[in-house]
């Protein structure tokens, strides 16, 4: 009997021990990797040395990898005191030494893109409002370039902080028709903002379907968009209801040899199919869950405005990691990264993978 018992407080002990790894008890918050099958293993290798001291830093020959993060209570409000100490990062599962670390309010450089084709649910002022609320919300040395797109992308303004410029840019956008969301993506972020120091931004209006990219795909922009540092917000809105709407007013009616009218029904074109409309979503989602962002869904002008507002609040306050990996780099493949807060009941937002560069 005694025997039993022992065994009995021994295997609740064991029990307790390792509840106490779990996440909330060990008193920790975590950003996970939401691809995590895909990512091979990769050995991890020893980093060659040379003549070195003992307090010198031993680094394999490859670049620094920078991790914007965000963090949050459960109802969204910014943390803003949280220590270089508190910090863990994971690449692949494995621990790596956090070699750059900065919590200051830096400015930003945010690229405000805006979908002037016809399917926006949007009226134009509303737009232009909204957009012109959240560049009041930016501080006075964040930089903003206004982007309009339709078939084609325009620059509306190059990268400032006079207020004046952006009202009159924003201002310009006019409706147009087609969508080019691809080119306009890959145009703004890899060659835009390649050359723009600092931390950097992408807000996004749009529903995120493409309609007329030629020299710009999904895959190209998600390969340009995760090295460049870029953290994406999109804000969209479903236009699919009001597309099949407009397909039916627009259809054509032709009579039969009673003359009694009927709709042709003409086959869907590209961007009035349901499965244009899931390639957007799962676009849209990837895009800022890889770039450490957040995707918001609008459908009225309050909520477009609250959406602005909150991405405004984020972008006051990001931290900066980085870290150089602790294994050598295969060309071309993509590692995981989660990132630790040593604080429980946190939100912690992160790029949750980066692709090492070609050799």
């Amino acid at each position: 009997m005694r025997r039993s018992t022992l065994i009995i407080i021994w295997l609740a002990f064991c029990g307790a021990a390792a509840f106490s790894q779990s996440g909330r008890v060990a008193g920790y918050s975590e950003s996970l990797p939401k691809r995590s099958n895909s990512f091979p293993a990769v050995e991890r290798t020893p980093a060659k040395s040379q003549d070195t001291g003992e307090d010198e830093v031993v680094r394999i020959d490859t670049d620094l990898v920078m991790i914007p993060v965000r963090v949050s209570q459960k109802n969204g409000a910014p943390v803003a005191n949280v220590k270089k100490e508190e910090f863990r990062i994971f690449e692949n599962g494995i621990e790596q030494e956090i070699a750059y670390f900065s919590d200051d309010e830096q400015p930003f450089t945010v690229a405000l893109l805006l979908d002037m084709s016809y399917s926006s649910v949007f009226k134009l002022d509303e737009i232009h409002a909204a957009a012109m609320a959240f560049v009041r919300q930016l501080r006075p040395h964040d930089r903003v370039m206004i982007v309009s797109f339709d078939e084609k992308p325009r620059i509306l303004c190059e990268p400032t902080s006079d207020r004046k410029v952006l009202r009159y840019a924003i201002e310009a956008a006019r409706i147009g028709s087609g969508t080019g969301l691809y080119t306009t993506l890959k145009l703004v972020i890899d060659e835009r903002l390649a050359n723009v120091s600092g931390r950097k931004a992408v807000v996004l209006l749009s529903d995120g379907v493409d309609t007329s990219s030629i020299d710009a795909t999904a895959e190209d922009v998600l390969k340009v968009t995760e090295p460049s540092g870029v953290i994406v917000y999109p804000i969209q809105y479903n236009t699919y209801d009001d597309v099949q709407k407009s397909r039916r007013n627009n259809a054509q009616v032709l009579f039969d040899e009673d003359d009694r009218p009927y709709v042709v029904d003409a086959p869907q074109s590209k961007g009035e199919r349901m499965e244009d409309y899931r390639r957007a979503d799962d676009f849209l989602r990837e895009m800022s869950e890889r770039t450490g962002g957040r995707r918001f869904r609008v459908g009225t002008a309050s909520n477009l405005n609250l959406a602005f507002e909150r991405i405004a609040n984020e972008l006051r306050k990001i931290y900066s990691l980085g870290y150089y990996p602790s294994s050598e780099r295969v060309p071309d493949i993509d590692y995981s990264v989660n990132v630790r807060v040593y604080r429980p009941d946190l939100l912690i937002r992160a790029r949750d993978s980066y692709r090492s560069g070609k050799r």
